[in-house]
Parts: structure tokens; sequence; C-alpha cells
């Protein structure tokens, strides 16, 4: 058996937040083949997480060390929350990095969502630039929605696909609907449509996407794997950089 040993800290900063016990589970996901004794401790906002697994996880294509971070932050924020609703509290945490002596693994993780995008400084202020321009004008204000869904699809692992399809709607809503249209499950169908005739998509490219964001929105969690959410975000992205171009371009 291997010993993983995660870390992370509680936010915000200013709060010095411990939980005074040891809380001891099973992390189980069959899908990955995973099912392990799992401790964590909360002290002084740190986050220890100690799981053992017969798995070099730096090796398993199937629960990769991004995967089994993101089951472990899951499980975390679930305590977390838990604790935030008794309280009343928005605390938040993040896992940084996992260390397994026997299998020499010392690895930090970052804050990027999809590790296949990749872009200079250059590259970053000019669209950056250009997206900033797009607020000069009030009818585009819901694109601060679409912008923090996809960071909140970054951010929430197991909701990647729920935050990323609410990044569609939101666009479809306000971008491609009829307003004057009455009807309201006829204006959203014809919206959706629209917007897959306006960036030449079929029905079919939003299989996976919808696999995952809609058992989501109804209180179902089907494990995804990291290399399924940077799929998803890719996809979003796309249909996001093309709304980008044609705003941009339009007078």
């Amino acid at each position: 058996m291997f010993k993983y040993i995660f870390t992370g800290k509680t936010y915000p900063e200013r709060v010095n937040f411990s939980v005074g016990l040891e809380l001891p589970f099973i992390l189980k996901h069959l899908n990955f083949g995973l099912k392990s004794e799992t401790s964590i401790k909360f002290k002084n906002s740190v986050i220890t997480v100690e799981l053992w697994s017969n798995v070099d996880h730096s090796k398993n294509a199937n629960c990769n060390l991004e995967t089994l971070k993101n089951i472990v932050e899951e499980n975390v924020r679930l305590v977390v929350d838990a604790y935030c609703f008794v309280k009343s509290y928005s605390y938040d945490i993040e896992i940084t990095r996992v260390l397994c002596t026997d299998l020499r693994i010392d690895y930090t993780f970052g804050v990027r969502g999809e590790w296949n995008i990749t872009k200079d400084e250059q590259i970053t202020n000019t669209e950056f630039t250009k997206i900033l321009k797009l607020f000069d004008r009030p009818e585009r204000v819901f694109l601060k929605d679409v912008f923090a869904d996809f960071r909140r699809s970054i951010k929430y692992p197991g909701m990647t696909a729920c935050f990323c399809f609410r990044a569609m709607e939101t666009t479809r809503r306000f971008y491609f609907e009829d307003q004057t249209n009455t009807d309201k499950d006829k204006r959203r169908r014809d919206g959706w449509q629209k917007l897959r005739n306006e960036f030449n998509l079929k029905e079919s490219d939003f299989t996976e996407i919808q696999k995952f964001a809609l058992p989501n929105r109804h209180g179902d969690y089907p494990v995804i794997s990291y290399q399924e959410r940077e799929r998803i975000m890719n996809f979003t992205r796309g249909i996001i950089e093309r709304l980008i171009y044609k705003l941009d371009t339009t007078n």
C-alpha cells in the first residue's frame, strides 16, 4: 500500500480554521478502481489528507494524480461546506500538493483548468484587452456570468460540466433567443438551434457535456476524469471564443 499525503489551505487566510477531530472515511470511486482508507485534518487553516492506495496514480491513466486530487478536493470541500452551513460561513478550500515517499512523488498542483491551453504574455494581453472592450456596450453585460461560470467550472471539478453548460445557456438566452417570443419552450429550442447554426455544431456535439451536466443539475454526480473535464472545458471555450470574435467584429 502506498501512502499519499495531500496538503492544502482553507480560505480566507485571515480565518484560523481548525476542526478538533480527525475525520476518517473510505474514499470510493469504483469507476476509477479507487477504494481507499482516508483521513482529513484541519489545523490552523492547513488541510492534511492521508490516503492509502495500492495503485501508483502517477502512472495510472484511469485515475491520474490530477483526477485523484479533484476527488480528494471534493470530499474535503464537502466537510467544510457542512461546517459552513452550521455556522453560516463562506469558507473555501484548495488542495495544492501531494507527496508519496514510496513512489518518490512530490507534485504541486497548478491553478490551470485546461493543461492543453498555453498562451504567451502577448497573446494573453491581446485576448484579455479584446474581452474587456466588449463591456463598453451594456447589452453585453451577460458575458460577466459566462466568464464567472467558466471560472467556477475550473474551481469545482465535480461540477465542471454543469457550470460549462450554464455558461452556454446564458449565451443562448441573452444572445440567441428572441425575447419577444412568449412561448418559453419554443424560444429556448429556437435559441439552441440558432446557437448550433451559428457555430456549425450538431446536437451530438453536446453529448459528453450533457452526460455530466444534466445529472449534476438534478442531484446526481457521475464521476468525471481530468481528461473528460478538459474536453468539456475546451468545447465550451471554443463556443465562447467564437462568440467573442463575433461580438468583436459586430458594430
